[in-house]
Formats: structure tokens, C-alpha cells, sequence
């Protein structure tokens, strides 16, 4: 990939990254407005693991020799976002974006990790 330019979309990634690496500190640091919000769906006592997993997640995603699997786990924190706001008959368009956001960045930033590698077929005797 020598000379080749690299798209300025390939940074459209940190906008979910940015909100997720947030919200984790924010359930670490066990800020009220989480607080709230996980106390009246009751679920008050997932506030710090889910700030864990969250961490995770985008601290694999920063890291260039594990983007790859940061990205997937990303992707299906922001799935399980979708669905739980789908589930909560709230509008998913939050979790939506986010998730268009990080798969256009990954795809600027490694698109041969979209690739289909081509596989010689055998043919049966």
C-alpha cells in the first residue's frame, strides 16, 4: 500500500470511540445521570461491569496490533446497544449511527479487512 493516499474519512471512527470510551469512564467513576437512568430500568448493579467491558473494548480498538478484534467487539457492544433500545421501544438511531460511524472509519482505515480472500474450489473424484 506504498504511495497509496489514505482517506481523511478513515478518522470518522473516533466519534464512536470518543462516546464509548466516555461513557465507560462515566459508569467507572459511577457519575449520577448513570447512575439514575440504570436505577429506574433496574439494573443499577451492572453499571461497573458494563463500564469494564466497554473499556475493553475500546482499548483493544486503540491499540494498531488489535484494532481488528477491538473493531468486532466494538461492533457488537454497539449491536447489543441497538437491541436493548429496540427491545425498550426506545428509537435505536443513536446506536445506529454510531455503529454506520465506526464501519465506514474501519473501512477507510483497513479495507482489506473486507476483503474476501478467494479460496481454490477442488473438484470432488
Amino acid at each position: 500500500m506504498r504511495g497509496l493516499k489514505k482517506s481523511k474519512w478513515r478518522f470518522i471512527w473516533i466519534l464512536p470511540i470518543a462516546l464509548l470510551g466516555m461513557t465507560a469512564m462515566a459508569e467507572l467513576l459511577y457519575l449520577d445521570l448513570i447512575d439514575k437512568e440504570m436505577e429506574t430500568q433496574g439494573k443499577k448493579h451492572l453499571i461497573v461491569p458494563l463500564g469494564k467491558v466497554k473499556l475493553l473494548c475500546v482499548t483493544a480498538f486503540l491499540i494498531p496490533k488489535t484494532r481488528r478484534i477491538g473493531f468486532l467487539r466494538c461492533a457488537a457492544y454497539i449491536g447489543g446497544i441497538i437491541a436493548v433500545d429496540w427491545i425498550m421501544k426506545e428509537p435505536p438511531l443513536p446506536g445506529i449511527l454510531l455503529q454506520t460511524f465506526l464501519w465506514v472509519g474501519m473501512y477507510f482505515e483497513v479495507p482489506q479487512f473486507f476483503y474476501l480472500e478467494r479460496t481454490k474450489s477442488r473438484k470432488h473424484e
